[in-house]
């Protein structure tokens, strides 16, 4: 028997197919679009928070304090001879520091204004500043300031003291690095969500045109010629849902964003705000939840030779 004549490619038969079945289509896409919203919402969030989190470096482990009279140049000489000994690995161990920066007079007044926030008129009043220049000293991950780190950068002559008062910082950049691996596993489980409901979707559409299949399968029609139109359809499907999810999140974010001060400076329409990079992102997991879950679909609706 002859086999079915080739006169349209994958596309096209993937094309043909959903505007057979409107219906499939829209339940398809509807489902999609709302768990790519899930997902798009999540990604907003979690950019916007990581956004604020590193703004919200107020300083670090080790704060070393210029004397009055060093200006900047000795600061930003200062902070290149400590980058230099400190960031290293040296003969005795790991590098002591992960980052060293040099904060001026005015860097630091602007800092200390923007984490008043609505409280930043109380500054209004001052006629100088009254913030020293310093070097600030992040440590590694796993280090802590020494005794003897503390006392060498003590006796350094443009040093008028080293505040170590900042343990804090630690337990916050360990819970920052937890909370950012959680948040990898959460987005994971989320994707994995996407394609099990992509594959679903499939066998669903593979059901609803199974006598059609079943003829395509008598008249010897290959596997691959029976598989990638439902595969493209899925790639479709779930561009038009990243298209629609993004345009929902971005409206749910608008009714959401209101201006609101928060602790520390920051700014609730800021954390609510959409960031154009979560469409592509999207559209990216759109297309290879597409594919994986069109294969996985097709994989287990359709054996390899014919119609389960």
């Amino acid at each position: 028997m002859s086999r079915p004549a080739r006169r349209h490619g994958p596309l096209s038969r993937a094309l043909v197919q959903m505007r057979e079945d409107p219906w499939l289509q829209g339940v398809a896409i509807t489902t999609l679009t709302v768990a790519l919203a899930i997902v798009g919402a999540y990604f907003t969030l979690c950019l916007n928070l990581r956004q604020a989190g590193s703004e919200l470096r107020t300083g670090g482990a080790l704060m070393v304090v210029m004397a009055d009279g060093a200006g900047i140049d000795e600061g930003r000489q200062l902070a290149a001879e400590l980058t230099a000994s400190l960031t290293n690995p040296g003969p005795h161990g790991p590098a002591e520091a992960a980052e060293v920066r040099f904060v001026d007079r005015q860097e630091a007044l602007d800092r200390f204004r923007k984490q008043l926030g609505p409280h930043a008129g109380l500054l209004e009043g001052l006629e100088d500043n009254p913030l020293p220049n310093a070097v600030e000293i992040f440590m590694a991950p796993g280090k802590s300031p020494g005794p003897e780190m503390i006392a060498r950068l003590k006796a350094l002559p443009e040093v008028a003291e080293v505040v170590t008062s900042r343990p804090w910082l630690s337990g916050l950049e360990d819970a920052s690095r937890s909370l950012g691996e959680a948040a990898w596993a959460l987005g994971t489980l989320l994707f994995l969500g996407v394609v099990l409901l992509v594959s679903n979707t499939v066998r669903l559409a593979i059901y609803v045109r199974r006598d059609q299949l079943e003829i395509l399968d008598l008249v010897g029609a290959k596997p691959s010629y029976v598989r990638w139109p439902f595969v493209l359809e899925a790639v479709i499907q779930a561009c038009l849902a990243s298209a629609l999810a993004s345009a929902l999140v971005w409206g749910l974010m608008q009714i959401l964003k209101t201006p609101g001060q928060l602790p520390l400076g920051l700014d609730l329409g800021v954390l609510l705000d959409f960031p154009w990079t979560v469409p592509a992102a999207l559209l990216g997991l759109a297309v290879t939840a597409g594919v994986l879950g069109g294969l996985l679909g097709v994989g287990r609706a359709l054996r390899p030779k014919g119609v389960s």
